[in-house]
């Protein structure tokens, strides 16, 4: 026995001694030679050259991406298997893949090189997000040839024209995206069905508007797991398919299409396998299909936004509710319904969500519907929440406590509702997650103590028209996490808190507006991190301080704010200053030259004084200038003439004096220009006709002269309706800035914020006050959308232009203290809109026009026709002389006194000609008459004379 074991044991050495001796060999055929390196195959030699002539058709490579791909240098640098984005086979050396996609715009910029077809083996191409369309813009068609692709990626790419038909040939591609290239097409996909092996393909982007059969191409891409149509201009999705094919497709993205048809008839709802489903911005109308519910492997659902005609959203029947049952959708973790139309009882809407164990849903998406009711109290139960958006609907009640129970929720937005409550604490006990809370525009209460801290780390907080005061609340400033806050109107009546640049230094943006805070801005806030900061209409005093060297955006308006202008020197980022309606003095200084970016500037009703700086004109994106109501002087700024973007410019109420510059009709921009009550004069340049955009024009109260503009019809945006509403430009004015005012009704009315005059399109032309002269231009008539226009207190003469009831957007016509005769044109009486009309003191005669409408501003402003003693007939008491009583005629025409008026006038014009003459001939024949006659003449002459010299030398002594 002992004698065995020893046997075995023998073997069992002698085993292992041969399993060494064989792994030793194993090892040192693979160890490489002495001194030599792991050997692996190099890139084929033809290939490289393919390659390098790739290289060659890129014209720029700003990164340097080819910067590696090189003929030259060491061994190592000339193996293209080496080079990046270039990705070769370990076993025979070929090219297989080159991945040369873009991260960033246009990396490469050139074209295709036809010596791609040399990479016999390349199977995965990606040149995506590159400028390498080339001079003709194509996608080239040899790419067709490529026999081996397995992956084509070309997104990005600016071609157009159509997809070549040649890719159909990729009969191995199992990828392809063609998404967002710059303008391709394709009026036919039948080139896909020679591709069955595709597995994902990317088309967004491409014209598909005359493809009607793109459903039944898609049916048979049997083995299609994601199929995106994006924004393809498909006119519809309720094409019928016998058969479905597509029993692997997971994700469909066919949002930013136009389908107009009901929802329920679109083709794909019978895809049970889907997994991800888009569809926002479909034009889909009509309830939600039950086939909806069965969708059981739904992941990811986008209905937001579905039916985007806006000129019908208020339409009844394109309301809808959520009615289907989607309990059963057990694996939905996304569902946004953002805007899809939706009414009805939110609480009845949630009892329709998965009540699955675990949910799953993370994010719920109601924002911008009709819901009305109540928040439910077992909302709670959807522990996996994390984003939840109700806001902008019709909700009513309580914020149940039972929210502060969805530990994962990060992003909670319950703004613009109608809730009422109380927010406490408890609100957000367990929400260790939040991050983004959004509960403006509510009745709401915040109670939460000052020494209280969140459980989570706030990003993103908006109380805005909630009740927060009147202290400030100081449990925010326990949050350093904050970069975006707004507290407006929040009913804060407290002064700064002295921690305030250290708590808040890493927000970015900060409103707490229309407040009454009071004291004066940190001395350290030059240290924040601010690049929005609102802090109008609240009660600052003292002086601007350091601004934050990243701030953009400042508005400190309707303040008590003193001293000077703050400094530009760490600001120069600054994009909107608006400073209006404080205490602030000095001069403009010439370091806001820097703001180079700068955009809205508006100083006004300030204190400020002097000249502005010429240099501002480097400022050339310049669209909104205020400088009213200040103590400015000098001529008109000459910098101006640089800002040819300038929208919207207001020097009213200042000392600027001079012509008004020719230049001013080169601001073709210009949509409303302000400059009333200064000390301009001269006449109006001609070319001012030359400002299209212009919709609102006020020069009253200067010294103004000469005759009003003629080519009035080339002010198009007071001509055209199509015009009208229309806004070149960013969308630079807004409910921050100032106020526009204007004599409406003959008494200075204020419009509001200027945002308003502009989206309602209010036109206008002001001229009062001025010493203007000559006629009104028959022209005017031809703005027929001006709605008020004032030419009163000027020296103007003729008549009112015929045609003026033409003008019939006019509902305020003040032409009253000029030297205006003949009668009041009849059409006036067709200014159905007219609301209110001033002609007094005048020299008009004639026949007042009859009219409801004339007779109903009659009784609401009785003066309109005073200082006209010409004017007779209803509704004055001045009868007109055909309506008082005339003498009986004869048959002959002949009245009981004699033979009539044209008789009598005969006779009168006979005997002044036949007087006349008999006094010029006496004095042609009697000399001594003629002598005596022109003495008399010169003596009334000189005693005039002497009469005028004493008084105006004894008039110049009284003024000395």
């Amino acid at each position: 026995m002992v004698a065995s074991m020893h046997r075995l044991a023998a073997a069992m050495l002698v085993l292992l001694c041969c399993c060494c001796l064989f792994l030793a060999t194993q090892q040192q055929q693979l160890q490489p030679a002495a001194g030599g390196s792991r050997a692996s195959p190099s890139c084929i030699p033809h290939e490289r050259d393919a390659l390098l002539a790739f290289k060659h058709g890129v014209t720029r490579d700003p990164g340097g991406v080819l910067s590696s791909w090189r003929r030259d240098g060491r061994h190592d640098e000339q193996d293209c298997c080496r080079w990046r984005g270039v990705r070769c086979s370990n076993r025979t050396g070929h090219v297989h893949e080159l991945r040369l996609g873009s991260t960033f715009p246009q990396d490469l910029v050139g074209q295709i090189s036809l010596s791609l077809l040399a990479l016999d083996h390349l199977e995965h191409l990606d040149l995506s997000g590159n400028d390498l369309a080339g001079p003709t813009g194509r996608l080239p068609e040899f790419l067709g040839s490529l026999k081996n692709l397995k992956y084509l990626n070309l997104s990005g790419i600016p071609f157009y024209a159509g997809v070549p038909p040649q890719l159909g040939n990729l009969s191995r591609l199992q990828y392809l995206d063609l998404s967002f290239m710059g303008g391709m097409n394709s009026t036919d996909l039948s080139w896909l069905t020679h591709i069955p092996s595709i597995q994902y393909l990317y088309l967004d982007g491409v014209d598909l508007s005359t493809v009607a059969d793109w459903p039944r191409v898609m049916n048979m891409l049997p083995s299609l797991r994601t199929l995106h149509l994006s924004g393809c201009s498909l006119a519809s999705a309720n094409q019928s398919l016998p058969h479905l094919n597509l029993t692997n497709l997971e994700e469909l993205d066919a949002s930013l299409n136009s389908f107009h048809h009901p929802m329920v008839t679109s083709w794909f709802w019978n895809i049970t396998s889907l997994r991800f489903l888009y569809l926002s911005y479909t034009s889909m109308y009509g309830q939600f299909p039950d086939a909806l519910g069965d969708m059981t492997s739904l992941q990811v659902l986008d209905l937001s936004d579905i039916y985007d005609d806006y000129d019908y959203q208020d339409d009844d029947k394109n309301m809808r509710s959520m009615i289907t049952n989607l309990k059963n959708l057990c694996n939905l973790e996304v569902l946004s319904l953002e805007s899809t139309l939706l009414y009805g009882d939110v609480a009845e809407l949630f009892r329709n969500l998965p009540r699955c164990s675990p949910n799953k849903l993370q994010e719920f998406d109601l924002g911008s519907n009709h819901l009305t009711g109540m928040l439910p109290r077992w909302m709670g139960q959807f522990m996996s929440l994390v984003v939840l958006n109700l806001g902008c609907n019709y909700i009513t009640g309580h914020v149940p406590y039972e929210v502060g129970k969805l530990s994962n929720l990060t992003h909670l937005d319950l703004k613009r509702n109608k809730l009422d409550c109380t927010i406490t604490e408890e609100h957000f006990a367990s929400a260790r997650s939040l991050q983004y809370i959004d509960l403006s525009c509510n009745a709401l209460k915040i109670e939460i103590s000052s020494d209280w801290q969140p459980p989570s780390t706030l990003e993103y907080v908006s109380f805005a028209s909630c009740q927060m005061g009147p202290l400030f609340p100081r449990w925010l400033q326990w949050n350093v996490s904050i970069t975006y806050l707004d507290i407006s109107s929040a009913g804060i009546a407290d002064r700064i808190p002295q921690r305030f640049s250290d708590a808040f230094s890493n927000v970015w943006f900060m409103n707490i507006s229309n407040n009454q805070l009071n004291g004066t801005l940190p001395a350290d806030m030059g240290s924040m991190s601010l690049q929005e900061l609102y802090l109008s209409s609240n009660k600052l005093t003292g002086q601007i301080p350091t601004l934050p060297p990243n701030i953009r955006t400042l508005d400190l308006s309707n303040n008590f704010l003193s001293g000077p202008l703050p400094s530009a020197t760490r600001s120069a980022n600054l994009r909107r200053l608006s400073l209006f309606s404080n205490r602030l003095t000095g001069h403009i200084p010439e370091s806001y030259c820097k703001y180079q970016q700068l955009f809205v500037l508006d100083l006004s009703n300030n204190f400020l004084e002097g000249e502005p700086p010429l240099c501002l004109g480097v400022t050339e994106c310049m669209e909104f200038v205020a400088l009213s109501n200040n103590s400015l002087s000098g001529k008109f700024p000459s910098f101006l003439q640089k800002l040819t973007n300038v929208q919207f410019l207001d020097l009213s109420r200042n000392k600027f004096s001079g012509r008004l510059p020719m230049w001013i009709g080169s601001l073709t921009s210009l949509r409303v220009i302000l400059l009333s009550h200064n000390k301009f004069f001269g006449s109006i340049p001609m070319n001012i006709t030359n400002l299209s955009c212009l919709q609102y024009m006020d020069l009253n109260n200067n010294k103004i002269s000469g005759s009003l503009p003629i080519y009035l019809s080339n002010l198009k945006f007071m001509t055209n309706t199509s015009m009208m509403g229309w806004y070149n430009g960013v969308a630079i004015i807004d409910s921050h800035l100032n106020s526009l005012s204007t004599v409406w009704k003959g008494q200075e009315l204020n419009y509001g914020s200027i945002q308003r005059v502009l989206d309602t399109s209010m036109t206008s032309i002001d001229l009062s006050s001025n010493d203007l002269t000559g006629e009104i231009p028959e022209e005017i008539v031809v703005l027929d959308e001006l709605v008020n226009l004032n030419l009163s207190r000027n020296h103007l003469t003729g008549v009112i232009p015929k045609k003026i009831g033409e003008m019939q957007s006019l509902q305020s016509l003040d032409l009253s203290r000029n030297m205006l005769s003949g009668e009041i044109p009849a059409t006036v009486s067709n200014l159905t809109f007219l609301s209110y009309l001033e002609l007094s003191y005048n020299d008009l005669t004639g026949r007042i026009p009859s009219g409801v409408q004339l007779d109903t501003l009659y009784a609401e402003y009785p003066s309109m026709y005073i200082g006209n003693i010409g004017l007779c007939g209803h509704p004055l008491q001045n009868k007109c002389s055909s309506e008082r009583h005339a003498p009986k005629q004869g048959v002959l025409g002949r009245t009981e006194e004699g033979y009539g008026i044209p008789f009598f006038y005969l006779g009168l014009g006979c005997g002044f000609v036949v007087g006349t003459w008999i006094a010029f001939g006496v004095l042609l024949f009697k000399r001594n008459w003629r002598i005596a006659c022109f003495r008399l003449s010169d003596k009334l002459y000189d005693k005039v004379y002497v009469i005028v010299a004493t008084w105006a030398r004894a008039r110049q002594t009284q003024t000395d």
